[in-house]
């Protein structure tokens, strides 16, 4: 299983990408999971490569960076309070007001490979994303992956 509870914030308060994306990564390092230099390496590839998605209702991200800083393979979930800023990974000169925030963590290249296949499967379904986003705890969103079969 590549969730666990405990790596997956809901309803979020975080003023941009990089609070985000740094929150979500010092929870992979507490656990062990990622190197000490993960972090970095996701921030320095979000500037060059952004991972921001939008979708017909709510711009996601994907954040990651090679797995070579991933001790153990784990995707750590964030849903925004209020949406924050992501550069479109499609095109650099756009922002996309980003809701979910998916960051991958894979210590394998072909699990990233096939992972993301599968996310940007259930990023087309808006019904799935609303329900992520609307979702008020941590097993709702579990079942919803579930079923998505992004778990």
């Amino acid at each position: 299983m590549f969730f666990n509870e405990e790596i997956m914030t809901l309803h979020s308060d975080a003023p941009d990408a990089t609070t985000i994306i740094t929150k979500l990564a010092h929870q992979l390092e507490a656990k062990d999971l990622v190197t000490e230099k993960f972090l970095s390496h996701v921030l320095a590839r979000e500037g060059k490569y952004p991972t921001g998605l939008a979708t017909s209702s709510i711009g996601v991200a994907i954040p990651h960076t090679d797995s070579i800083y991933v001790k153990k393979s784990q995707i750590a979930f964030a849903s925004l309070a209020k949406p924050i800023i992501f550069k479109n990974m499609v095109d650099l000169e756009q922002n996309v007001a980003v809701s979910l925030v998916f960051m991958i963590a894979m210590s394998s290249p072909h699990e990233q490979t096939a992972l993301l296949s599968n996310l940007m499967n259930m990023f087309q379904d808006q019904k799935t994303l609303q329900q992520l986003n609307q979702s008020d705890t941590k097993k709702q969103v579990i079942d919803i992956l579930n079923t998505n079969k992004i778990i």
